[in-house]
């Protein structure tokens, strides 16, 4: 393949991060390999010269049969940019990271091109977003904010056999009402999940509505203050579902708990367990930052 310059690489997928550390201690931990394990894999071994690899492996490791378990760096200028191959569906994609040093700390400015048509079904953009979360997480909370189980992820290969809703949950270190506040909060709604112009209607079959009509959320089926709500949610020509959010209060902190359910096939909810968990991340953030600190440029997706 022809050498390139570093810039030249076109984006199908744009996102960045805000961090609050000065960029070369962002640029160390990005590279260590003892912080990768917990945002990247479980497992890892990293040589860090150009063509060589980053091998990542475990139950988080963003790795399946259509998406290989290693990076191969093939450029980098320290401590501005690294230029990665990445293995989807056999094609070698592309993906510059920069890290830009700002008033307030660093931003990591993250580019993927050059991706196979047929890698839509695998949401890599939420994949991205829950890895940058994570990264942020470690970065200033010295934790993850929530790690993705790819052990039973095999989105292009679904069986009769696959569950039919999305369960999970993350702790975050807040009182139960901030969470829910972020949830049905038309200006914070604004920044957690982007929508221009939400409807909130706190009440029993109020209208609820993020980006537009039949784009998610629909009304409540549940308003309990501070505790739960659920939603009806209709994407484009999907069946109508419902979303439960529980909020539990333990010790000081809050237990969120999402259901997504009433899908009629498993191949229905392809997409919501990893699009789920990449929101789930970015309250976490917002919760216990203030934001997720990450913006969406371009989403081929």
């Amino acid at each position: 393949m022809a050498e390139q310059p570093i810039e030249d690489v076109m984006p199908v997928i744009h996102l960045s991060v805000r961090i609050s550390r000065p960029m070369e201690e962002v640029w160390e931990k990005f590279l260590n390999p003892v912080i990768m394990t917990q945002w990247l894999g479980n497992e890892i071994s990293a040589d860090m010269s150009e063509g060589g690899q980053i091998r990542f492996s475990g139950k988080n490791a963003p790795t399946t049969p259509e998406i290989d378990n290693h990076w191969t760096l093939k450029r980098y200028k320290e401590p501005r940019a690294i230029l990665f191959s990445w293995g989807i569906l056999g094609v070698e994609s592309l993906f510059v990271i920069r890290f830009i040093a700002n008033p307030t700390g660093t931003q990591i400015d993250l580019k993927h091109g050059a991706i196979p048509d047929g890698a839509k079904k695998l949401h890599l953009s939420d994949h991205w977003n829950i890895l940058l979360a994570n990264f942020k997480s470690v970065v200033e909370l010295d934790r993850p904010a929530i790690r993705f189980d790819y052990s039973e992820y095999h989105p292009l290969r679904v069986t009769r056999y696959d569950p039919t809703d999305v369960r999970m949950s993350v702790l975050i270190k807040a009182p139960p009402q901030l969470p829910f506040d972020v949830w049905t909060n038309p200006e914070k709604l604004k920044h957690f999940i982007r929508a221009d112009e939400p409807v909130v209607d706190r009440q029993y079959a109020g209208i609820y509505t993020w980006w537009a009509e039949g784009k998610g959320p629909v009304v409540f089926r549940k308003m309990e203050d501070e505790s739960e709500i659920e939603f009806t949610w209709v994407y484009g020509n999907e069946p109508e579902t419902l979303v439960n959010i529980r909020f539990e209060e333990v010790e000081d902190m809050t237990l969120v708990t999402l259901h997504h359910h009433g899908f009629q096939l498993p191949e229905a909810m392809i997409g919501y367990d990893v699009g789920w968990t990449s929101i789930l991340a970015e309250l976490k953030l917002v919760c216990e930052l203030g934001e997720s600190g990450i913006v969406r440029v371009i989403d081929w997706e």
